[in-house]
């Protein structure tokens, strides 16, 4: 597969904004700081998405929009979402349920999405930080998105933090959490990307 473009499509306070386009749509749910912005810029091979050391930076719905060439005659376009993160986030307590409000509203917005997808549930990239397995806010959250019918599929980032022993066990754990493999990925060198497009494309194409 060949990255053919990519463009900030929307960016916007509103869940019905983003949620109005037609192209289907993944979302990237997790923790403050956990890697949404800079993993969608290693997705895309483009630094689109805003990143930044302080918690809790994202505070839109953004929405990249990408064409992607399968084969010689074959082209997809799809949508990587990145929401707020939920969790810590820098202005405390309000700003976090401020967060937590855009990304409920976000995906009661995206229900009709759900008829023209078919029945098939929607997909969403579950992102926990390798390092940290076992959160009690990334099994809230898995237990929020399976709760409302969605196909959750679980991504661990900064695995490039992760001596090989470290590695192993954060896997062991992270699968463990989840109840189904995690795959293990890294935004700094790359680790796990081809693997995940792949896995999104399974269940987007």
């Amino acid at each position: 597969m060949k990255i053919l473009s990519a463009e900030l499509a929307s960016s916007a306070v509103s869940a019905g904004q983003v949620a109005r386009l037609t192209d289907l749509q993944i979302a990237l749910v997790g923790r403050s700081n956990v890697g949404k912005s800079s993993l969608i810029n290693a997705l895309i091979r483009r630094k689109l998405a805003r990143t930044s050391r302080a918690p809790g930076k994202t505070d839109l719905i953004n929405l990249y929009r990408v064409r992607i060439g399968l084969t010689a005659t074959r082209t997809e376009t799809l949508c990587l979402v990145d929401l707020p993160g939920y969790g810590y986030a820098r202005g405390g307590t309000t700003r976090a349920q401020v967060f937590a409000a855009r990304a409920s509203e976000y995906f009661d917005a995206l229900e009709g999405q759900r008829a023209a997808h078919g029945p098939t549930p929607l997909p969403v990239l579950l992102l926990v930080d390798a390092r940290h397995p076992g959160l009690d806010a990334d099994r809230g959250a898995l237990e929020w998105l399976v709760s409302r019918g969605l196909r959750v599929l679980a991504v661990g980032t900064k695995a490039d933090t992760l001596a090989r022993a470290e590695r192993q066990r954060a896997q062991r754990a992270l699968d463990e959490q989840t109840g189904s493999p995690v795959l293990l990925v890294s935004a700094k060198n790359g680790d796990g990307l081809k693997e995940l497009w792949r896995l999104i494309l399974d269940v987007a194409v």
